[in-house]
């Protein structure tokens, strides 16, 4: 007979256990606050579903059954949310089963403390729809993701809250916020895993591990135990490292299954076998099979030949790998999304994510994309409904721009005052500019009528004026630009030097990435006394104020220009070596509606106030223009360089388009040098392979910085 001590003690466990689950997945953790969707309470409510590893077999198990995963890689965060479904059929259609995307937790935490997980950052309605959509998700939650973005999708502010904090780490501070975020993301997944009723059937832990020189094996254990903890067994926990054994010496996790990551170059033997030597049963998995390659700025666009990437897609197929293509669909780096790497130099990255993928930037089937849907369907014996076509684009011809104010005009408030430059972190901004401002001291004496400037270590790149005027550019990581001779310097002189933020490093041991100036010396001697205005280019209301101050001279201009259709009487721009904001508007033309691709008729998804179908797509070509960024009726399309190239074209996604007669504004924050008469062309297609460090009609941007610090001539250089 069971006392009833015993069934108190069992009473009491269960109420335990239940006040643990209402405390995860509570909304709100630790007292932060977290913003979730309306519809967010899970809505799955499907059992006895189990997706699994079979070990003896060497194959996953969905409900019993063995399962290739078929999977394409395509990022929420990259594609506008009302194309999700769009892009997330035409994969199916090509005869996948899985789609792939990472968790990006800096643009989910962009503060401490505070969460966003509505309108472009829903992931429970991005999971939502590809579980619609017939798709099975595999979710890279990292939290470290590389990606190709800013930091590797950690958050600036850990830089602020600890400048020599080790990312990735044990660190406690870094493992005290790392856990936070998963406290306040796992419970929103936890009832989307597949064993629970949703399509979740993978969850990776960190990324790519093993091409990071910690080496903390403490850390992984810690953080292994941390997804278990939220995954309870209802998903297969996995980790991705490259294909060699000194990547899988770090990257392999006890109790988590190992899979490793290659392209078509590679030999998918030899690649595999690696995966063996650390796995020795269970499936063959490519967790990162490349369709194409990402390009930096100042480098010729990378691509991936279709044969190639065929050659070891039949081997896996007819092997029973599972495999997930990276990426399937790239998408774009809105705003100051985009990363950088560091080989032997400072790489940023495009603005552009296309990839060379199945789907271009703007969605559309390519012949890589058809090439893998027929052999897809060799293997599996069937097609998934009718194939895509791409989707008409809109040619609007040129907007003139109106100079509406200098940059300084965007300040985020009074300038900062400290004895030397501060860094962005320490001034609490992660993306965006500073200006960094002092004098020439009062005792100095230039030798020879000339005076070295240096800033050594400068991140990442520094426009220098001298009371005003434009003296060159300051570039990280190019020795003979970290320094600039000026002549003429005076004392009582300002100095002042205009620093972008151009990206965070994203991959390898350098992503403790602080931006900004550093100490600065002139021949020699530290200069003192800087005042440092923020510009970090998020203030709406601001740069909306600034539109409407310039609206009026704008429709004089464009009066003249329709009136005459004489470029002579356009009036020139005074100050286009000066950096500043040039303000357009244009209307699309009457009659201008939505022209899908044919994937079954229109595929959008209606969310907030996007009640109509969007617009067709175009692209803005920015030749001719120097260096900068651009917003499209106050969004941030990215960062453009057409004088560094090979990006020409930024993608400008028709949802974002107003239609007729309603005007849509064009607003350019132009750093280097713009076109004598401000212009951008709307064109109906991409162009992501121009010409490197070209001599564009308004840019200097590959002009020598002036005599090396030795007095010598300077190599030309892109910077």
């Amino acid at each position: 007979m069971v006392s009833p001590r015993v069934h108190l003690g069992a009473l009491q466990l269960l109420l335990q256990l239940l006040l643990q689950l209402l405390l995860l997945s509570s909304p709100r953790v630790g007292g932060n606050e977290v913003t979730v969707p309306e519809e967010e309470a899970g809505g799955y409510t499907r059992r006895s579903r189990s997706f699994v590893i079979d070990y003896e077999k060497d194959a996953f198990l969905k409900d019993g059954q063995p399962f290739q995963m078929l999977s394409g890689s395509l990022h929420y965060f990259r594609v506008p949310r009302i194309y999700w479904r769009d892009r997330l059929r035409k994969m199916r259609k090509a005869g996948l089963n899985t789609v792939a995307t990472y968790v990006e937790w800096s643009l989910h935490e962009p503060t401490p403390g505070r969460y966003d997980m509505t309108g472009e950052l829903n992931l429970a309605n991005f999971i939502q729809v590809a579980d619609e959509e017939g798709l099975l998700v595999n979710l890279r939650v990292g939290p470290y993701i590389c990606a190709e973005r800013d930091m590797g999708g950690l958050p600036p502010w850990l830089l602020s809250i600890k400048p020599d904090i080790k990312l990735r780490s044990s660190d406690p501070v870094f493992q005290r916020y790392a856990k936070r975020w998963l406290d306040v993301l796992m419970p929103l997944v936890r009832p989307r895993l597949y064993g629970n009723g949703g399509p979740i059937i993978l969850v990776q832990v960190e990324n790519e591990y093993g091409s990071y020189p910690a080496c903390d094996h403490a850390y992984l254990l810690w953080l292994r135990d941390e997804f278990r903890a939220h995954v309870r067994g209802a998903a297969v926990l996995y980790t991705t490292d490259g294909a060699g054994a000194s990547y899988l010496k770090c990257g392999k996790i006890p109790g988590v299954y190992a899979t490793v990551d290659f392209g078509a170059g590679s030999d998918v033997v030899q690649a595999f076998a690696s995966q063996r030597k650390v796995e020795p049963r269970g499936p063959l998995v490519n967790s990162e099979y490349y369709t194409g390659w990402l390009t930096h700025w100042a480098e010729k666009e990378q691509t991936v030949a279709t044969a190639d990437v065929l050659r070891n897609l039949r081997w896996m197929l007819a092997n029973n790998a599972s495999f997930n293509f990276y990426v399937f669909m790239g998408g774009s780096n809105f705003g100051f999304t985009a990363g950088a790497n560091f080989g032997s130099d400072f790489q940023p990255q495009l603005t552009s994510y296309d990839y060379d993928a199945p789907l271009t930037e703007a969605g559309d089937p390519t012949p890589k994309y058809f090439a893998i849907r027929d052999a897809i369907a060799e293997k599996t014996g069937r097609t998934v409904g009718t194939p895509p076509t791409a989707a008409a684009k809109l040619a609007l011809g040129p907007v003139l721009l109106q100079r509406a104010a200098d940059l300084q005009a965007l300040a985020a408030g009074p300038a900062a005052s400290a004895a030397f430059p501060r860094d962005f972190e320490q001034l609490h901004q992660a993306y965006g500019y500073v200006l960094y401002e002092t004098r020439v001291p009062d005792n100095f004496v230039a030798k020879k009528g000339k005076a070295v400037l240096m800033a050594s270590r400068i991140r990442d790149r520094g426009i220098v004026f001298l009371d005003q005027a434009r003296r060159g550019v300051l570039c990280r990581g190019k020795p003979h630009r970290i320094g600039l001779t000026l002549t003429g310097v005076s004392p009582g002189q300002r100095l002042s030097v205009l620093v972008e933020n151009q990206g965070r490093i994203n991959y390898g041991a350098r992503l403790n990435d602080s931006k900004g100036l550093g100490n600065v010396t002139l021949d020699g001697r530290p200069l003192r006394g800087w005042t440092m205005t923020q510009l970090p280019l998020n203030n709406a209301t601001r740069l909306d104020e600034l539109v409407r101050r310039a609206t009026r001279r704008l429709q004089r201009r464009q009066h003249i220009a329709n009136a005459t259709e004489a470029a002579d009487v356009l009036p020139r721009d005074p100050k286009r070596d000066v950096p500043g904001v040039y303000v357009g508007r244009f209307v699309v033309p009457p009659g201008t509606a939505a022209r899908p691709g044919s994937v079954d008729g229109d595929v959008f998804d209606p969310y907030g106030d996007r009640d109509t179908p969007p617009l067709p797509d175009t692209f803005v070509d920015t030749t001719g223009w120097g260096k900068g960024v651009m917003f499209v009726n106050g969004f941030n399309l990215g960062r453009y360089w057409p004088s560094e190239g090979p990006q020409l074209t930024l993608y400008l996604p028709g949802y974002l388009l107003r239609p007729h007669p309603q005007h849509n504004t064009l607003v350019v924050i132009e750093t280097d040098l713009a076109p004598e008469i401000p212009a951008m062309t709307l064109v109906d297609r991409p162009n992501l392979n121009g010409p490197l460090c070209a001599s564009a009609a308004g840019s200097t941007a590959n002009a020598p910085a002036g005599p090396s610090p030795s007095g010598g001539p300077v190599a030309r250089s892109c910077c």
